[in-house]
């Protein structure tokens, strides 16, 4: 009888003690995404008080001018002022769209969401007037990442090839499957310094932004908020004279098939 009481006492306190670390694991979790969330607080907020001034200020003073003695001033002036208050709300625009999609990016995705890395690459175009592009992207290129997300990763790497790259140089994309990995990577001219290189995923890693008024867009972070989100990898550093921008992403197994997954993650 004592024998059976200690065994129930003790797979009683063997119970406790796993729950104990359940909900140990489950507060640890909640402690990194507040951590986690904290951070990205953090960097928009910076964001916000860093680059909305410069495009706000342009913006007030055009308006204001008009305002104030808008007969007085030459059509192409006043044509000049209306352009820089739309062109100035536009990049406002981008730069909240940016920041909405950072915030949103989570660490937690659909594990079994899969993108075709190959089509989604396909649509990586930066205008008739940018630098050429030069395709080495592998065919049946797969990644456990949600296509949506993929698809806002390969936009926001356009948009930051085409607000940085030198327009006399060609723009390189690649795509390969490296061991488990598939790696993206854009190799183009840069004049960024080494200092900016090392920052380059931060919030507005330059500071030509604050600067000149350069438009300046939250992309890179974007692209690495996204890419960390499916459990993934960023990195920049130098091939040569250029710049490389790479992305490591999990790879789909060959014998996995794209086609379910795929269409399960188009369906998500």
């Amino acid at each position: 009888m004592d024998f059976a009481a200690r065994r129930f006492a003790e797979r009683g306190y063997e119970r406790q003690e796993r729950y104990r670390r359940q909900l140990f694991d489950v507060e640890l979790d909640a402690l990194a995404r507040l951590r986690e969330a904290g951070q990205i607080r953090d960097d928009l907020i910076a964001s916000v008080s860093h680059e909305f001034r410069t495009p706000l200020t342009a913006i007030r003073g055009s308006a204001a001018t008009l305002a104030a003695r808008g007969d007085q001033i030459p059509p192409d002036a006043r044509a000049a002022l209306l352009d820089g208050i739309a062109e100035h709300a536009d990049r406002l625009g981008r730069l909240l769209e940016d920041m909405l999609l950072a915030a949103s990016a989570r660490s937690t995705p659909d594990s079994g969401a899969v993108a075709d890395v190959t089509a989604a690459l396909a649509g990586f175009r930066l205008g008739q007037v940018r630098p050429a592009v030069v395709s080495e992207v592998d065919e049946g290129l797969a990644a456990y990442v949600d296509a949506v997300s993929f698809d806002q990763v390969v936009r926001a790497l356009a948009d930051h090839v085409r607000a940085d790259a030198r327009k006399d140089r060609t723009v390189t994309l690649r795509a390969r499957r490296e061991g488990s990995e598939v790696l993206v990577e854009v190799l183009y001219g840069s004049g960024r310094s080494e200092e900016e290189l090392r920052r380059l995923f931060q919030p507005f890693g330059s500071r030509e932004a604050a600067e000149t008024g350069a438009p300046a867009t939250l992309a890179l972070y974007v692209v690495r908020r996204l890419v960390e989100a499916h459990g993934g990898r960023t990195a920049a550093g130098r091939d040569g004279d250029r710049l490389r921008v790479r992305l490591a992403l999990r790879a789909l197994s060959p014998a996995a098939g794209l086609e379910p997954a795929g269409t399960e993650a188009a369906r998500a």
